[in-house]
């Protein structure tokens, strides 16, 4: 993901993303979001949901629930908490399974696709990959 984008989703979800300039031995997020710019949206909306969701636990907890890592594995969303509730488990679930339909590359309406590296795109983004 473009790095303005990444410092947007920090900038605004800071309960959410409060780990991501941690060390490598404390979290995954040091590595930032390993995945496409199409799934910023999907990434943002979900990231709203999580953060409201935290905000709403007593302040001495919510230090607790981190996003630990985010990255495509198989062509869809990988989306890690470091400790969650039944909802955010639910709103994640949710989440991937969107990317599943939404180009990794533009955002567009994509399937997964295999070839080599499993990849949701659409059309267009799988033909410049030559798939």
């Amino acid at each position: 993901m473009k790095a303005e984008l990444d410092a947007a989703l920090v900038r605004d979800f800071p309960l959410l993303y409060g780990d991501r300039h941690a060390p490598a031995r404390q979290t995954c997020m040091c590595w930032g979001f390993e995945c496409g710019d199409g799934w910023e949206p999907l990434i943002r909306d979900l990231s709203a949901k999580l953060e409201a969701a935290i905000a709403a636990l007593p302040a001495d907890e919510q230090p607790n629930y981190r996003a630990s890592q985010v990255k495509e594995k198989f062509g869809t969303l990988r989306f890690y908490l470091t400790c969650g509730t039944d909802e955010m488990y639910d709103l994640i679930n949710a989440a991937e399974g969107l990317s599943a339909q939404t180009c990794e590359g533009c955002g567009q309406p994509g399937s997964v696709r295999s070839g080599g590296w499993i990849v949701t795109n659409c059309d267009e983004c799988a033909a410049k990959r030559g798939h």
